[in-house]
């Protein structure tokens, strides 16, 4: 499986996410739960595919720039739909944003690689930066970045994976600890432990990128597919 293959995987698996977000969420449990755990291979993929930008980019300046315009970008249509819906999906409420953990992720792996050792040390107010500011996946996503970007086997990767949904998902290690409260995905946020299954595509990655140019794909795919659940959701 190519990038193009892992892009488009992605893509599907985050319009299930958000479908079950938008539309089934307090309306039918069972399908949101369903839907959501479906998502939950997405953000993981997306940061495999950050990792390989990271690393395959002719300018990384460029990247990252164009990232962080694009995660602003969002944040404005995010809160045009707060604005509509009453809801607030902006990084000041419930963050929808998933970018941001993205470009906090990509800046944490540019200070990580830089010759000075207070600038990678530098990269641990990043993670706690994403804590403090609470975006989308939190210092959990941006962590998943990091370690894809400093530990390129991928069995090592699914360990980490394995070990941070232990420290950041209640059950079953922090509520045996009798910890829950410092778990960052309580109650229905098990389903989080379903991100495992994105090493199932990441194990048949082969570092191709594909005979198709899917440079622009996720910018215009996110916003676009984001507007339409919403409509549809207002429209039931």
């Amino acid at each position: 499986m190519n990038q193009n293959g892992i892009k488009f995987v992605a893509a599907i698996a985050m319009t299930f996410d958000h479908v079950g977000e938008f539309i089934f969420k307090g309306n039918n449990d069972t399908l949101y739960l369903i839907f959501k755990s479906i998502g939950r291979i997405a953000y993981v993929l997306f940061a495999y595919m950050i990792v390989e930008g990271f690393n395959h980019t002719s300018n990384l300046k460029s990247y990252f720039l164009r990232l962080f315009s694009f995660a602003l970008i969002i944040e404005l249509g995010l809160g045009i739909i707060s604005i509509i819906s009453g809801e607030n999906y902006t990084i000041f409420g419930m963050s929808q944003n998933v970018i941001w953990p993205l470009v906090f992720g990509l800046g944490g792996l540019i200070l990580l690689n830089n010759k000075l050792f207070i600038i990678r040390l530098s990269s641990i107010l990043i993670v706690a930066l994403a804590l403090i500011l609470n975006i989308q996946y939190g210092a959990y996503g941006v962590l998943i970045i990091l370690i894809f970007g400093l530990y390129p086997n991928k069995l090592t990767q699914f360990l980490f994976l394995v070990g941070l949904n232990l420290l950041f998902i209640d059950v079953p290690l922090l509520q045996y600890l009798g910890k829950s409260d410092m778990a960052r995905y309580t109650g229905d946020g098990w389903i989080q432990w379903f991100s495992l299954l994105s090493f199932i595509f990441i194990g048949m990655y082969n570092g191709l990128k594909g005979k198709l140019n899917t440079k622009w794909f996720f910018y215009i795919f996110y916003p676009t597919h984001l507007g339409i659940i919403f409509l549809i959701s207002i429209l039931l």
